[in-house]
């Protein structure tokens, strides 16, 4: 259906907007090795569109997250009414709305963010640690990698977002997040 490992440096199908409209911009960066992934993106929402699905009434996305440097999880920084949240939604549909900890504060993820805060410990359903990118360079599990599933009923295109509200804003040394391995099959449920 679709796949993207980025490592082609295309981002096919996606756009990238802050908070002052479209941002000309693929952001396909090296990381660990020379693998490409989608990203770095702090305070940025990328999209995918994709209108030409073969018929079909089941959906699922998978891609591998990536959650680099220093994270607060369900920490709301003094001043903020807010922890580190990231989105993910399908048809303007929030499936995801998470937080992740790279540091001693817990998270809420594998669970979602929401009225009830669930404090998992830091690092939860993590596929391991990687080295950070920026603010945690020298810190080898300054960055965390996770596996995104999920699947749906779904007929129609697909508009599938990806985001986040991180503190401070637009502090991309600080905090950020990539992806990477994306795919996205399309099928038909008897």
């Amino acid at each position: 259906m679709y796949q993207n490992d980025f490592d082609r440096d295309s981002a096919s199908g996606f756009v990238f907007y802050n908070i002052f409209g479209r941002v000309d911009s693929t952001k396909i960066t090296s990381y660990l090795d020379n693998n490409r992934v989608l990203g770095r993106f702090n305070s940025v929402l990328a999209q995918l569109k994709l209108d030409s699905l073969p018929e079909h009434n089941i959906l699922k996305v998978e891609f591998d997250l990536y959650i680099h440097d220093k994270w607060d999880g369900n920490l709301i920084p003094s001043g903020s009414t807010l922890p580190d949240l990231w989105k993910m939604t399908i048809n303007g549909m929030i499936v995801h709305l998470t937080t992740f900890s790279n540091g001693v504060h817990p998270q809420s993820f594998p669970n979602d963010y929401g009225t009830t805060v669930i404090n998992n410990p830091p690092l939860s359903n993590s596929w391991g640690t990687l080295p950070g990118v920026c603010a945690n360079a020298g810190n080898k599990n300054g960055t965390t990698h996770y596996k995104i599933e999920y699947t749906t009923g779904h007929t129609g295109g697909l508009v599938l977002e990806l985001s986040d509200v991180l503190q401070p804003f637009n502090s991309l040394c600080q905090k950020s997040w990539s992806i990477d391995n994306l795919r996205i099959l399309a099928s038909m449920y008897q």
